[in-house]
């Protein structure tokens, strides 16, 4: 009888601090939790010219509390598409919005699969991005994508979702993002695509770190 109250009351005690922690958690959330700032990606980005676009059939709806959508080119160039979408808690909408599900239910067709070959930078570590070739109605796209926790990018849902539960240990946030680029192939083929993300990639990144919660 005495160990079973000894278990019970230590049931009950951790049953409190757990809830007590949940509680912290969520008040220093709503605390602490900014939105991003995307007037700190400038629509003049070395060289390239972006202008606003909104959601249509291509991209379905958008599922992210505030997101960036802009279409960049520079000179004559086939456009980059950019979007940025963040959410205050990803990990409730990443099983259902990704490019993976999103893409075959608008009715494209994913040609292939798998990371990309350029690398982003966080901090020491090269983090690859995921990529997927997709076509309908005769077009071919290339997109690539990757999430960030904070400023720091991974490259797939479930490090994400590891590592955000790392982060939110410490710091009560689940928010984060998650940033897609997308370009269409021409008839110069796949490889100009792959370049021409890169380069775009090469100069939106950094503006990134001052556009999403740190």
């Amino acid at each position: 009888m005495g160990d079973y109250r000894i278990r019970l009351t230590f049931l009950a005690a951790l049953y409190a601090v757990t809830a007590l922690g949940v509680y912290a958690a969520e008040r220093y959330r709503a605390e602490h939790q900014r939105s991003p700032d995307w007037s700190a990606v400038p629509y003049s980005l070395n060289g390239w010219m972006g202008t606003d676009a909104r959601f249509d059939a291509v991209y379905g709806v958008d599922p992210a509390e505030s997101s960036l959508l802009r279409v960049y080119s520079r000179s004559s160039s086939i456009p980059v598409i950019a979007y940025v979408g963040f959410s205050g808690d990803l990990p409730s909408i990443m099983e259902v919005h990704t490019p993976e599900l999103c893409y075959p239910a608008q009715g494209w067709l994913i040609l292939s699969s798998g990371k990309a070959a350029a690398s982003l930078t966080s901090g020491s570590e090269m983090v690859p991005a995921q990529q997927i070739l997709v076509e309908k109605d005769g077009e071919r796209r290339l997109v690539r994508w990757w999430y960030m926790a904070g400023l720091r990018p991974f490259e797939n849902r479930i490090r994400y979702i590891f590592t955000l539960l790392v982060f939110s240990s410490f710091t009560g946030r689940t928010d984060g993002a998650v940033v897609r680029l997308e370009t269409p192939i021409s008839s110069d083929g796949e490889m100009p695509a792959a370049l021409r993300i890169e380069e775009f990639e090469r100069d939106l990144v950094p503006k990134l770190a001052k556009a999403l919660p740190n």
